[in-house]
């Protein structure tokens, strides 16, 4: 359609105020459109299923009860032949096959502290690695991923154990990079990659990691309650001051506009423009990130204008958002939050959101996840639906619903309870009525 093969022409007027200048590109085409606005075909991560452990006891009355499938009495009879007889070794390895047994039942039933209860005991009595391999798995779907790895050490020649290992490894890496300890991400990305060294992939985050550390060694600082502002080279200290000033403003404008603020210090690291693609790795068209920490091309910025205020309250917004949402919120509503908090409208579009709408191609699930992948000409689409969508929930139920969505996911609803419990109407309910309000 035309509108669609013309979106670039139109909407790189969009996004004409970001520090780094858009990319000379041609219109997209059509599958271009559709590669973001429909939903992906992926499947869903399995969780391995927990591992049973062989139970070998001598005919007596602990054996009759495991037949019987009375774990508790079998638990209660093997205490008291390891209480007479403490250094038995086949007893302490039946009583730990039977606490394993009992553990994967509460495991399932919701009681996941007294299955780690019962795993850590079992795991003392028995060197099984199946049973530390159903500790870790209980311990990381708990959110320990520190112990799960503790746990995973003592049997790391188990090959399927390095590979959970691995995972935790690097997800543990992630999170620290994210809450912006480079030195804590470069430690477990590398002991990631010591136990994998061809994930390519990995060595890349690795790498970026001790990158980062090494520059921000040598920064500056502007040092406050609640902004810590670090600026690369002698140059950006004006810079640093003037990002400092702007982001006690965008706290209190985003504040009052969501009643939302960040309970831990925001961290912005000041780049010149080559160390920001050097550290980054982000597309030509991203102007400032937020990975977890704000992070800007800041070379030359000697005096406060409107576009460096749209970019700081834009990416400050990323901050709040994932402070509420605790990282889980959709990248589509990510960005129009902050894309409307910066003080953008896709008013000026709506003829070429009513020809996208009308394609029926439009999916908001497909925009959940990162954008940093697409080209130039999709991710300029990505970001107007993202905004558009986002104008619609502030319109029909306000300002307050955004919160409330947010507050939700952070509590640990996934996106289509969150959106129902805010809004009284189902995730796709909501994207039908916006998708109408565009035709």
């Amino acid at each position: 359609m035309i509108a669609i093969l013309c979106i670039l022409i139109v909407f790189v007027l969009f996004q004409r105020n970001r520090i780094v200048p858009e990319p000379q590109a041609t219109a997209p085409q059509e599958e271009e459109a559709a590669a973001i606005t429909e939903e992906p075909d992926e499947e869903p991560e399995q969780e391995a299923a927990p591992l049973q452990v062989t139970i070998n006891v001598t005919e007596s009355p602990a054996s009759e009860a495991i037949r019987q499938g009375d774990l508790e009495r079998a638990e209660e009879l093997l205490r008291q032949e390891l209480q007479a007889h403490p250094y038995d070794a086949g007893t302490k390895k039946a009583l730990a096959g039977v606490l394993n047994s009992r553990a994967i039942n509460d495991a399932r039933s919701g009681r996941l502290d007294d299955a780690i209860t019962l795993l850590r005991e079992a795991a003392g009595l028995s060197d099984e690695a199946a049973i530390v391999k159903n500790l870790a798995a209980m311990l990381t779907r708990s959110g320990d991923m520190e112990s799960a790895a503790e746990a995973l050490e003592t049997v790391q020649n188990d090959p399927d154990a390095r590979v959970h290992l691995k995972r935790i490894y690097r997800n543990i890496g992630r999170e620290r990079y994210a809450r912006g300890d480079v030195a804590g991400a470069s430690e477990f990305l590398g002991k990631a990659f010591d136990l994998d060294p061809s994930d390519l992939e990995l060595k890349g985050e690795l790498a970026r990691a001790e990158g980062e550390r090494a520059s921000e060694e040598s920064m500056g600082t502007r040092d406050g309650s609640r902004f810590l502002v670090k600026f690369d080279g002698g140059e950006n200290a004006i810079a640093g001051h003037l990002i400092g000033l702007l982001l006690e403003e965008a706290y209190i404008k985003v504040g009052s506009d969501l009643d939302l603020r960040p309970q831990g210090r925001v961290e912005a690291l000041l780049y010149t423009r080559e160390r920001f693609r050097d550290i980054t790795r982000s597309p030509s068209w991203a102007g400032a990130i937020y990975d977890g920490r704000i992070k800007i091309p800041a070379g030359g910025i000697t005096e406060k204008t409107s576009e460096l205020e749209k970019v700081v309250f834009h990416e400050y917004t990323h901050a709040v958002v994932r402070d509420a949402s605790k990282g889980r919120a959709p990248v589509w509503l990510n960005e129009g939050i902050a894309q409307y908090e910066e003080g953008r409208s896709s008013s000026e579009y709506a003829r070429i959101l009513s020809e996208i709408a009308g394609t029926g191609k439009v999916r908001l699930r497909a925009l959940e996840g990162s954008f940093m992948g697409l080209r130039s000409e999709q991710a300029q689409i990505a970001y107007l639906l993202s905004l558009s969508a986002t104008e619609y929930i502030i319109r029909e139920f306000g300002l307050f619903s955004v919160r409330n969505i947010l507050e939700n996911l952070g509590k640990g609803m996934g996106m289509d309870e969150a959106v129902s419990t805010a809004l009284g109407l189902s995730y796709a309910d909501m994207e039908r009525s916006w998708l109408a309000s565009l035709r």
